[in-house]
């Protein structure tokens, strides 16, 4: 019998309504509802209050396949947060460019190591998009951390698209406005996001 028919059964078995059992495990009504209507798996902690509340094994609850489709969904949710919350730090991290002195003032034959905020040289629409491309970055950033715990395959498009179209227009401009070092942080920033988002995918499916 699938999981989704046998939950169904024991609970009315044990006179318990969707909202009852969900109290007992920890958890929404909805999400019961997902489980006995076959559109997900709880995870390993509510099995365990599953098993518990029903006075059975979770060998008893679930088929070994079934198990192991949980693990994967589970590994694949822990690698999926990891990666948003180094997506999150790296993001955040460009909020440095206020402080430390990497862009490069020249003066005449001289050159003068500042941060952003204290950045003469160069024209005054290249300054700008530097601070914008600083704000909007580290904001961003901090909306991923924030968000870190909430999954879907939407939000993970959204963070793979724009944070690796801030680190390259990062990398692009410096390169264009002849500021090596910031080139330089941008680019570190966006091989740690690769390197990361490829250990993610090994992580995720390589095991499997």
């Amino acid at each position: 019998m699938d999981f989704n028919k046998k939950l169904q059964q024991l609970r009315t078995k044990n006179n318990l309504t969707q909202e009852q059992l969900a109290e007992k495990v920890c958890v929404s009504r909805v999400a019961v509802s997902k489980w006995e209507s076959g559109r997900g798996y709880p995870n390993l902690d509510s099995l365990k209050l599953l098993a518990k509340v029903f006075n059975i094994t979770i060998d008893e609850l679930l088929s070994s396949e079934e198990l192991i489709d949980i693990a994967q969904v589970q590994v694949k949710n822990k690698s999926s947060v990891m990666r948003t919350m180094i997506f999150g730090i790296t993001d955040f991290m460009v909020s440095l460019l206020f402080v430390i002195p990497v862009f490069a003032n020249r003066f005449e034959d001289k050159v003068v190591n500042v941060s952003i905020l204290h950045l003469t040289e160069g024209a005054f629409f290249n300054r700008i998009f530097f601070l914008i491309l600083i704000v909007v970055t580290s904001v961003f950033g901090v909306v991923e951390l924030a968000l870190q715990n909430i999954q879907s395959k939407t939000k993970q498009k959204i963070e793979l698209i724009f944070s690796g179209l801030f680190s390259s227009l990062g990398i692009v401009f410096s390169a264009l406005a002849n500021q090596p070092y910031t080139s330089v942080f941008f680019f570190s920033l966006f091989i740690i996001k690769v390197l990361i988002t490829i250990k993610s995918y090994n992580s995720s499916f390589g095991n499997f």
